[in-house]
């Protein structure tokens, strides 16, 4: 947002400076010398020339003038004319006109001479002779601006004095307005991430109303997610202690099988309970957020998964690069697990791998991925499997058991942080589930 203010800016002082000098070319006309230079010359001549008039003789004359000369132009006092070549071009001609109506000379008595310098920046040299009524001539040499010119010598020096000034301090008021929005989308970041802070208010009034807003809602967030936890609290306690009298009650059954299938049920029922109020309770929110490695994480859960027995190896474990990140590492970890589980008991083994990666337009993540070689899934049903107790194989494959809970769990946790988890049938057999996790 502050480049493109700040380029809005530039834009409209460059496309003013533009209006005035078309508007200065259109008025300039089409001789070798620009109009106003024109005009300055012509007036700095017949002022010297009246003044050389006045004066008692050469030297005297010449100590006037001398007092006169910048560094563009030179006037002085001689026994002859300093112009031999009296061939003249439209613009001489132009010129010679000008003086002799404003002197009242005749036209032998008026002599210009116009010569053009090499170089993309140089201007002419002009030269005026001018008789005297008592002998001598008056000659000038000058330093107009040419007509082409006149552009550049502008532009280099209005936009310097004009533009740099007004961007010093466009860019300062930008950055003061765009401060407290970059602020904002910090803030929405770290609540993303369940980390709940208040923001300063700053900026402009606008800015300030916006965050106070976010702070309110952060606040009524907090207070509403406290009470989901306290409400979970209560319900898990009093379920835990159905299911503990239910058990106790089942001992007492006399009949083997009867007591045997209420006992699996309770234990099933109890599973799926404890199941059921992890994925609401949610508890990436009870935990801390602080930076760890997420490549020291996975390959940490790798050699945790291959001690037990099961197949599961980290496809990059040599010379693995640290990749940092702030997260919740239990809530992390609980996702991993979750997916290499799935991927173990559906697909009977797990690759994971970890890598640097970029999401939304250029921000820095990372990316986890974990292979399977198992029959992978329907494509029309790659998201079903995501949804709370939805099970792909629950009529063919009910020994393999779970709540259905556990892909559920996984995307609440990573969502927690902002981040997304995707499921896809590799092409040569299985299934890859994705995780792109913000840094």
């Amino acid at each position: 947002m502050a480049g493109q203010l700040v380029g809005l800016l530039i834009c409209g002082l460059l496309a003013a400076h533009l209006i005035a000098l078309l508007a200065t070319a259109s008025n300039s006309g089409s001789g070798t010398l620009h109009r106003m230079s024109r005009r300055y010359v012509m007036e700095n001549v017949t002022s010297a020339y009246r003044l050389a008039l006045v004066q008692r003789d050469a030297a005297s004359g010449n100590a006037m003038l001398a007092a006169l000369d910048t560094g563009t132009s030179r006037h002085r006092i001689g026994a002859r004319s300093a112009i031999t070549d009296l061939v003249l071009d439209d613009e001489e001609r132009s010129l010679q006109a000008v003086l002799q109506r404003e002197l009242k000379l005749p036209a032998n008595a008026v002599h210009v001479s116009l010569a053009l310098r090499a170089g993309v920046d140089e201007d002419p040299d002009l030269a005026i002779a001018l008789r005297l009524p008592g002998g001598g001539w008056f000659n000038s040499a000058q330093r107009p601006l040419a007509d082409d010119q006149w552009w550049w010598k502008r532009v280099r020096f209005s936009i310097p004095v004009s533009t740099l000034p007004v961007l010093v301090i466009g860019i300062v008021f930008v950055r003061r307005i765009v401060r407290p929005i970059k602020a904002l989308s910090e803030g929405a970041e770290r609540v993303s991430r369940g980390e709940y802070e208040p923001l300063a208010l700053t900026g402009p009034r606008e800015a300030r109303e916006v965050t106070a807003s976010f702070n309110i809602m952060q606040a009524r967030l907090t207070r509403y997610l406290e009470d989901h936890k306290r409400m979970l609290a209560s319900i898990s306690h009093d379920l835990r202690s159905m299911v503990t009298s239910l058990r106790l009650r089942a001992e007492l059954v006399d009949d083997d099988e009867v007591r045997t299938g209420m006992q699996r049920t309770l234990r099933d029922m109890a599973s799926m309970i404890e199941e059921t109020l992890r994925f609401s309770k949610d508890d990436a929110y009870d935990e801390p957020t602080i930076g760890i490695d997420v490549g020291a994480l996975v390959a940490e859960i790798a050699a945790d998964q291959a001690a037990q027995g099961r197949d599961v190896a980290l496809a990059c474990a040599a010379g693995l690069a640290p990749l940092p990140c702030r997260c919740r590492p239990l809530a992390i970890r609980r996702a991993l697990t979750n997916l290499v589980d799935n991927a173990v008991r559906y697909g009977r083994c797990a690759r994971l791998d970890v890598a640097p990666a970029q999401i939304d337009g250029g921000r820095d993540a990372i990316r986890i991925t974990i292979d399977d070689e198992g029959p992978g899934i329907p494509p029309a049903r790659l998201d079903d499997v995501f949804k709370p107790f939805y099970r792909l194989d629950a009529s063919r494959q009910p020994e393999l058991g779970g709540a259905g809970l556990g892909l559920a769990i996984a995307r609440s946790c990573i969502d927690a942080h902002g981040g997304k988890v995707t499921l896809s049938n590799r092409p040569t057999g299985g299934l890859r589930a994705t995780i792109l996790l913000p840094v």
